[in-house]
């Protein structure tokens, strides 16, 4: 297994496809940063949002927003095998072809807990400094802290989500489309007419372990589902798929 996950991390390296996504999580999380702090949501001219400490703390766990990002390497890593036609090599190579996918797994989820642990820190930093410009609620390191933690699990969950939804749908345009029109059409409409159903899909789920509402200025964290829940919710859908994933690769004729 040592050395499968020493040749996933050779195969990552060997393109710019990780550092093109973490670069784009961190624009996309620098900018929501950056909206959050200093733009005011319509409805809410007279309301000092930054005086709560609740919001600043939704203000930090934008580092969960290079969630998606996890999720499309992710399906990048095992789509692209079946795209470039490596993935006979790969098994031929390795016939048992769960230890090549848990191998995948194990890689991105490491690259998901580094990665995580960064955009945590430039987040925290960025909305310190930020908030210093502002009339506002003290920063606290406590509350990022209880951040770090959410960050962690959910990048490292949404990595290995990614990799079994790239081996279900092996086609790498389809894999990614059906997830982000999921992630960023269907959930949130289901979230918003029903909500007692949204709120136990995957993206609610993370928004419940990252504490924050994840819709806007009119998300509700009593709308979530509580943080132990969440993390159950979503490592639930996490081992679910990736079993399934497992199962289905296993059976299927790649010649």
């Amino acid at each position: 297994m040592n050395a499968l996950i020493r040749s996933e991390f050779r195969k990552v390296f060997s393109t710019k496809l990780l550092w093109i996504l973490s670069l784009s999580a961190l624009g996309f999380m620098l900018l929501q940063i950056f909206l959050s702090v200093l733009v005011t949501p319509p409805g809410f001219e007279d309301l000092n949002q930054l005086m709560d400490p609740a919001y600043i703390k939704t203000i930090i766990a934008s580092a969960g927003a290079a969630s998606i990002f996890l999720l499309i390497l992710g399906i990048v890593a095992m789509s692209g095998e079946y795209r470039n036609q490596t993935i006979t090599s790969t098994f031929l190579t390795t016939p048992v072809r769960w230890r090549v996918m848990a191998a995948k797994m194990i890689t991105f989820a490491i690259l998901a807990l580094g990665l995580a642990l960064v955009l945590w820190f430039i987040a925290a930093i960025t909305t310190m400094l930020l908030l210093g410009t502002q009339e506002s609620a003290p920063f606290e390191w406590s509350a990022a802290f209880e951040i770090l933690g959410g960050t962690l699990i959910g990048l490292v969950l949404y990595a290995i989500l990614g990799v079994a939804i790239g081996s279900l749908i092996t086609s790498q345009v389809a894999a990614i489309v059906i997830a982000l029109v999921f992630s960023f059409v269907v959930e949130p409409l289901i979230t918003i007419f029903f909500l007692s159903i949204g709120k136990w899909l995957p993206g609610s789920a993370l928004n419940a372990i990252l504490q924050t509402g994840g819709g806007g200025p009119e998300s509700s964290a009593s709308d979530l589902l509580s943080v132990p829940v969440g993390i159950g919710v979503l490592v639930g859908y996490t081992v679910v798929l990736a079993v399934a994933a497992a199962l289905i690769t296993n059976k299927r004729d790649i010649t």
